[in-house]
């Protein structure tokens, strides 16, 4: 990691991503698959950036995805890790409710 900033250079991604090249960053780059973190005009990319960098490899190594469906698949991972969240968020305010609530709700979710 470079520095305090807990950011990667573009020369540490490669290193970090090992079927990453430099031409397959910058096409994800370029289609904005990746949208690196920008450090005094130098690109650098955060420990997300890593496992989408890994999982964009998967997709386009083992499914030959063209550009236009990594997008798709890519905004379709976002939505599921906000949905996530948002289900996440959920659960906590549920489970701050009281007992009679939660029941109520858990039994209107078996319907």
């Amino acid at each position: 990691m470079s520095g305090a900033t807990g950011f990667l250079t573009e020369e540490e991604t490669l290193s970090a991503v090992g079927r990453l090249d430099r031409a397959r960053l910058q096409r994800f780059v370029r289609t904005e698959v990746i949208r690196p973190a920008d450090a005094g005009g130098q690109a650098v990319y955060r420990r997300v950036d890593i496992a989408r960098l890994e999982l964009l490899c998967d997709l386009c190594d083992d499914f030959e995805l063209d550009d236009d469906a990594l997008g798709i698949v890519m905004e379709l991972v976002d939505q599921l890790h906000g949905t996530r969240s948002e289900l996440v968020a959920l659960m906590r305010a549920l489970g701050e409710e009281a007992e009679h609530v939660r029941a109520r709700v858990l039994e209107r979710l078996k319907r």
